[in-house]
């Protein structure tokens, strides 16, 4: 891209009706540590403003704007696909409030309804939610979010709120890169993934444990099918009608299906989710390894439910493994050099408060790192323009 991404934004009109002076917003391109390049491409581009339009001190309202031009002349779309991830810094903002009144400014066609939330998550204000409310003591594994579903949002925001006192950077890594590394490295893995189940377009069955939230464990496990899937639920409901509203929205909205598990609370659901580890970008032709896969084998190898009936040991839930399309076993020592692959090509996001990172989730994984103290990163989950050939 050029050296700034600029553009006049009208500062205002005095009482006198004379024109003011013309405010000059500029984005200018800058390092970051541990910036990575691929195919050329700033892995991510990190823009600040100009040293000019910094001094000049912009309005939020006055920033909104200058990226409203950006996304209707096609310049923050193009800049997504080419770069995968938008870092910005020093922009003015400090509250979710803040972050809400600009993420609608960047043009995308609408906010993404989460179904099959598994984890805690808490609406902040319109747009916002927290991003993960676990404790600073556990990781997580990359992940395209939602990838484990056929139901998944095109663009992610994440915004750094308060940083915490060591740790809490967010990982990110091109889905592009790791299956061109993956191919190179476990072309038989690769091969299987896009060969078991081919014929129904599958790479993957995946399967997601959620409680009856009137189980015991549900507070502990962070979540339940009612709360995940229940959203025409309603008061009086026959546990029989529950039921059937969960597998209709399963079945319509993620193309999944349900398998109930009997249990005293009102049944442990068993979701199944056929998915492709690997989908092809449509306005690239690139392959993307988009899905959860190490995630899934991280946790069930944190938690000691590797083996069945995959319950967690010394804590609440189950963790169900994910198998090729055709049902067979991933052998570990795949899983293994994946996560040990999404390691070396990761970029972690050194935060500082104000950061955004805006990430096409089609060609990006995200992960998070342990940390002590007081953090707080946002997100804000957007459809676009489906990007991916459906297959």
């Amino acid at each position: 891209m050029s050296a700034t991404v600029a553009s006049s934004v009208a500062a205002g009109v005095p009482s006198s009706g004379h024109t003011s002076s013309i405010l000059i917003i500029e984005f200018t391109p800058f390092a970051v540590e541990g910036q990575r390049s691929i195919d050329g491409n700033a892995f991510p581009l990190a823009l600040k403003l100009s040293e000019a339009s910094e001094k000049a001190a912009p309005s939020l309202p006055a920033v909104k704007e200058h990226i409203q031009e950006l996304a209707r002349d096609g310049t923050i779309r193009s800049l997504l696909n080419q770069h995968g991830v938008l870092f910005f810094r020093g922009l003015p903002l400090k509250t979710g409030e803040d972050l809400s009144f600009l993420v609608d400014a960047f043009g995308f066609r609408e906010e993404h309804q989460e179904i099959g939330l598994s984890g805690a998550r808490s609406s902040v204000t319109k747009y916002i939610k927290t991003a993960s409310e676990l404790p600073g003591t556990v990781s997580m594994h990359f992940h395209n979010e939602y990838a484990r579903t056929n139901h998944f949002p095109e663009i992610v925001f994440f915004f750094s709120e308060r940083v915490p006192e060591q740790g809490g950077q967010t990982p990110l890594l091109s889905s592009v890169e790791l299956y061109d590394r993956l191919e190179k490295e476990l072309p038989e893995f690769v091969k299987e993934l896009e060969e078991k189940g081919k014929s129904l377009h599958l790479c993957v069955i995946g399967r997601q444990y959620y409680p009856s939230k009137h189980d015991p464990e549900a507070p502990a496990v962070g979540y339940n099918w009612q709360d995940s899937y229940g959203f025409n639920i309603k008061e009086g409901d026959s546990l029989e009608v529950q039921h059937a509203k969960i597998e209709k929205i399963l079945r319509e909205e993620n193309q999944a299906t349900a398998e109930w598990q009997p249990d005293e609370y009102g049944g442990r659901l068993h979701v199944v989710q056929h998915v492709p580890a690997i989908r092809t970008i449509r306005s690239s032709g690139k392959r993307s390894f988009f899905n959860g896969l190490s995630g899934v084998y991280g946790n069930a190898k944190r938690s000691g439910s590797l083996l069945p009936p995959h319950k967690v040991q010394n804590g609440p839930g189950y963790k169900l493994p994910s198998s090729y399309g055709d049902g067979s076993p991933i052998p570990d020592e795949y899983h293994e050099r994946l996560i040990e692959i999404q390691d070396e090509i990761a970029f972690l996001v050194p935060w500082q408060e104000g950061d955004v990172a805006v990430v096409n989730n089609y060609t990006v994984q995200h992960s998070r790192t342990k940390f002590v103290g007081n953090r707080s990163v946002l997100v804000s989950l957007w459809d676009d323009i489906d990007d991916f050939v459906r297959e």
